[in-house]
């Protein structure tokens, strides 16, 4: 007989999203490449179009080292101490 394993938790852990601004207009947005392939190209496309629809304070670039593994605490300590806002962008 053939045993089948599920990865996934059983139990669903809630978890409160962010409060998202009202405007993205003076405030810090960084956005984050978590390494997957053409991740950046994604990221460009919102980084232009962020300066054209928005007056953001600054934009800032960030680099996983992999998407295979969670952002290195040093990295995340950074964002959050540099930031106001987070896009996080994937693409293969």
């Amino acid at each position: 007989m053939t045993e089948y394993l599920d990865p996934t938790d059983s139990v669903a852990v809630p978890r409160k999203t962010a409060t998202r601004p009202a405007t993205l207009d003076g405030k810090v947005v960084t956005l984050l490449d978590i390494s997957k392939a053409q991740g950046n190209h994604l990221l460009d496309r919102i980084e232009e179009l962020l300066r054209e629809r928005a007056a953001p304070k600054a934009i800032i670039r960030k680099k996983k080292p992999t998407f295979a593994r969670p952002a290195p605490d040093a990295l995340r300590r950074e964002i959050v101490g540099a930031t106001d806002v987070v896009v996080e962008g994937l693409a293969d």
